[in-house]
């Protein structure tokens, strides 16, 4: 089941205000979905110095990437900015919610299905694994509160879709409004 934590006491927002933690067995699909997908992009990269043209990398590190290879170790090349290639979106359709992912580089989408649990809870009782799902920061939900598209009391239907981006120094936010179409960068980058 996907928990969804939203801390009740906004005068206790320390570090978040909402916390999406996926199970154990989601979380483990969808890394083995990435990792097949990494490896690809990976052997490509070795194989032809890019990945359909993009991400290009120069001799020395393809030599560097052979080596990883050798000892079993996948780790393709996206860019300077980002260290994975997949983006992650959440739509919470009560009672149940669906968890995409969008590798970028092989255009590829996977989606799962998973019921779905919202908690209230102060911060403090939060044990969540950041690991395994992903967290809104609480200036990243003031700004959501702010947003003229944003409603409190469709936050947990299936009206928005939050999408997390992760890069090398942080994850972005945003949140798209499904019935506008629009959607706003919540991320707090000032925070990275």
């Amino acid at each position: 089941m996907t928990t969804i934590y939203k801390n009740s006491n906004e005068s206790s927002w320390s570090k978040y205000a909402l916390c999406i933690s996926f199970p154990d067995n989601i979380h483990q699909q969808i890394l083995e979905w990435q990792a097949n997908l990494d490896k690809m992009v990976f052997d490509e990269q070795i194989k032809t110095g890019s990945y359909h043209g993009r991400f290009p990398v120069r001799n020395g590190i393809r030599t560097h990437m052979k080596g990883l290879k050798e000892k079993g170790i996948v780790r393709p090349y996206y860019g300077a900015t980002s260290a994975h290639a997949c983006t992650y979106s959440l739509q919470i359709t009560p009672p149940t919610c669906i968890i995409g992912v969008e590798h970028e580089a092989a255009e590829k989408k996977a989606s799962f299905e998973d019921s779905a649990e919202i908690l209230q809870i102060d911060a403090s009782e939060n044990t969540h694994n950041s690991n395994s799902g992903f967290i809104v920061g609480n200036q990243e939900y003031r700004t959501l509160q702010e947003w003229v598209n944003w409603n409190d009391k469709d936050e947990f239907t299936s009206r928005y879709i939050y999408k997390f981006i992760p890069g090398s120094i942080g994850v972005a936010v945003r949140v798209i409004d499904t019935y506008t179409k629009d959607q706003i960068d919540i991320s707090d980058y000032d925070n990275w």
